[in-house]
């Protein structure tokens, strides 16, 4: 794990999203927890170490954010918004979620195979306290001020610490990797980093990548504009849906970890996400 203040851990090197723990005077708050079971135990281990743990904020529904959520039934409330149970544990394709998990798990993480519970055993566990706009909790020493932004999904969060100078922001940022907008709501996704530039802090935890500052805030915006203005580009030669997605391609960046098969997934999916997008102001 990375210590990025003096209470704060993350841990960016896994596949999955970047789970955090914030160390109060009464215990510990995980923000979204590990896909690999290995490391999420380890990091539950290293919790419990210090004292109990207190919450679990979950800042979306995907399941790269709250496939552990199983391991915290019955140690800790789970905290999330309102909406999340709309789309809580639901991956594209074929699969469901457990079956997808099982799948993640015997390909990289094999040798936590066996802690892996049964269909029948295993609890989804969505959050039990949620809100709508913004909520505040107090954790000992700690605030944690919860903002709905969203974007990425309809029930992102962003979990801003500010004992901690930091905020904790989902995948409304990707850094140093590709971006996902397959179910983003572009114009809110923008107006939700823009919120985000208005937190006083000093780190920013994204849902992918290093941990970044709020600088980073206007890289991850070029990042969207420059997708709207190359399919809006593209339709202004006359290009059809398929032919923007043939023709426009953004892969300098690599796919977050472990997902090196889904480049052309979220080349497609951001293209026709795009399109609807562009196509959708011009009427």
């Amino acid at each position: 794990m990375e210590k990025i203040t003096q209470n704060v851990y993350t841990n960016t090197k896994i596949r999955g999203c970047n789970p955090s723990i914030v160390f109060t005077s009464e215990g510990a708050v995980f923000i979204d927890n590990a896909q690999w079971i290995s490391t999420l135990l380890e990091m539950i281990d290293f919790a419990k170490s210090k004292g109990p743990i207190k919450y679990l904020i979950n800042t979306e529904p995907h399941i790269d954010h709250i496939f552990g959520n199983h391991w915290f039934a019955g140690v800790c409330p789970v905290v999330g918004h309102e909406k999340v149970k709309d789309t809580f544990f639901l991956v594209p394709g074929e699969m469901d979620g457990y079956d997808y998990s099982v799948d993640v798990i015997t390909r990289q993480d094999k040798e936590s195979l066996p802690l892996m519970p049964s269909r029948e055993e295993y609890v989804v566990n969505m959050p039990q306290i949620t809100f709508n706009d913004k909520m505040s909790l107090k954790v000992g020493d700690h605030t944690f001020n919860l903002y709905h932004t969203p974007g990425h999904a309809d029930s992102q969060i962003a979990v801003h610490v500010p004992e901690e100078r930091v905020v904790f922001v989902g995948d409304t940022i990707f850094s140093d990797c590709q971006t996902w907008l397959h179910s983003a709501n572009i114009d809110d996704l923008i107006n939700s980093l823009h919120f985000l530039k208005t937190l006083d802090v000093d780190y920013i935890v994204p849902g992918h990548g290093p941990v970044v500052t709020k600088a980073y805030i206007d890289v991850q915006l070029a990042v969207i504009y420059k997708w709207i203005g190359a399919v809006a580009d593209g339709i202004s030669k006359g290009w059809s849906q398929d032919e923007c997605i043939k023709n426009i391609k953004f892969e300098e960046l690599p796919v977050d970890i472990g997902q090196d098969e889904m480049m052309e997934y979220i080349q497609t999916t951001n293209v026709i996400k795009c399109y609807n997008y562009v196509m959708n102001k011009n009427k």
